[in-house]
């Protein structure tokens, strides 16, 4: 009787040691995992799918406004965030001939950075006066399909003078922040190009 009761006193804690380790394990194991996630996200790299980035401007056809891009040639081949930059910049300023833009006067481009796979926009209080809906969603569009044209999937982040930009709304439309091409796309009723 003796034995018994240590045999089972022994499976018991056996068991014990047991279950305390596989709580240990997985609480240890899914801490591990979360960390080496939220490395993997932050260092997650932006990846470039297109050659050369592109401009988006407004032309009008027969009274319609439309999106039209051009491609940018002289850029640095080997700097994507440099190449956006320079991108967003030149749509920031006049558009070429027979061409328009939706982008307040005076607007500038504070800052483009690419971290964790998105895009991050951050410009002046001037983008975000004037105009009524469709000339907010026109700038809009403009911004997002150039700061996009590296990598259309990218996520992009709008900031106003450093600040998470805010919903944009208007005309039953709602835009938050991170959204993708193809997101404002669909929302805003725009051809994905």
């Amino acid at each position: 009787m003796i034995r018994s009761g240590l045999g089972w006193k022994s499976r018991r804690l056996w068991w014990l040691v047991l279950a305390a380790s596989v709580v240990v394990g997985g609480v240890g194991g899914g801490t591990i995992w979360w960390v080496q996630h939220s490395r993997q996200t932050e260092s997650q790299p932006f990846v470039v799918t297109a050659e050369q980035p592109r401009l988006y401007w407004l032309k009008i056809q027969q009274g319609q406004e439309m999106l039209v891009s051009d491609p940018l040639f002289t850029v640095p081949k080997d700097d994507p965030t440099a190449a956006l930059r320079q991108a967003v910049n030149l749509i920031l300023g006049s558009p070429p001939n027979e061409m328009t833009t939706a982008i307040p006067t005076g607007t500038r481009l504070l800052s483009l950075e690419l971290k964790a796979g998105a895009v991050y926009v951050n410009l002046s209080q001037e983008f975000t006066t004037g105009g009524g809906s469709y000339s907010v969603i026109y700038r809009m569009a403009q911004v997002i399909y150039t700061a996009s044209s590296l990598n259309p999937q990218a996520p992009i982040y709008l900031l106003i003078e450093g600040q998470p930009a805010p919903p944009i709304a208007g005309e039953g439309l709602v835009i938050d922040f991170p959204t993708t091409r193809r997101q404002f796309a669909q929302e805003a009723g725009l051809p994905l190009i």
